[in-house]
């Protein structure tokens, strides 16, 4: 990522804790939009100079800031804020608390928003300049994953919940599976849970052959089930 980039990124981010620690000092008695988002931010080159000595050119968020509105004495108030287009120029001129307590949701959504979009496409240029490394790093989180799967396995069959057991080495067994490079741990891992899944597979089929004769064992005791010939006996 470049070094602008990623001083924008900085930038946003600041302003989103900015933002959301009261940094406009918004309160129930004083209505947010008494300062102006975006201008009234450390952040901003004339911060606290009302002389504004500096071109707002030297700001990365003229770079929102669409091609007609540039030469405005704020363009920053008109970076589009919604889908709808609506910028904080729009809020300010609406003039209604109501408009301005949206102000303050639009400009941390669309903070958000590119906070997001900055950091995917990061990760998109990271995983471009260095495939082999991040298909690394997926696989061991997959590997990690299935371990995790596995640990909670073995509290269910600690339990006697076997079933359950069971079905969770089934699933950390799929997840490990998708791993191409396994390595000596991901290996034991796989081995540790088709051992323990036959374990549990074994307990359930005794317990099952354990259920069906007690099922016979009570039939037999109430009588509803015989064995040998039934014997007719004829009278007169």
């Amino acid at each position: 990522m470049a070094q602008e980039e990623r001083d924008l990124l900085d930038l946003l981010k600041f302003e989103l804790k900015f933002l959301e620690d009261g940094g406009y000092g918004r309160s129930p008695h004083a209505p947010w939009g008494r300062q102006t988002a975006f201008e009234d931010s450390p952040t901003c080159p004339n911060f606290g100079d009302p002389t504004r000595p500096h071109p707002c050119t030297e700001c990365l968020l003229m770079r929102f800031v669409p091609r007609e509105h540039k030469d405005q004495v704020s363009p920053c108030r008109h970076i589009p804020l919604t889908d709808n287009g609506e910028t904080i120029d729009y809020f300010y001129r609406c003039g209604t608390q109501l408009e301005l307590l949206k102000l303050e949701d639009a400009v941390t959504s669309w903070l958000r928003k590119q906070i997001s979009q900055i950091e995917e496409q990061r990760e998109a240029e990271h995983s471009r300049n260095n495939p082999k490394g991040l298909e690394r790093i997926r696989q061991q989180q997959w590997l990690a994953f299935a371990g995790n799967l596995y640990s909670l396995a073995n509290l269910h069959r600690e339990s006697h919940n076997y079933v359950v057991a069971h079905a969770l080495y089934g699933r950390a067994l799929a997840v490990a599976e998708r791993v191409v490079a396994l390595g000596d741990d991901g290996r034991s891992l796989i081995e540790r849970i088709r051992t323990n899944q036959q374990a549990v597979s074994e307990t359930l089929q005794v317990g099952d052959t354990s259920v069906r004769a007690s099922s016979i064992g009570r039939a037999t005791d109430s009588g509803s089930i015989t064995s040998g010939p039934v014997r007719v006996e004829r009278r007169g």
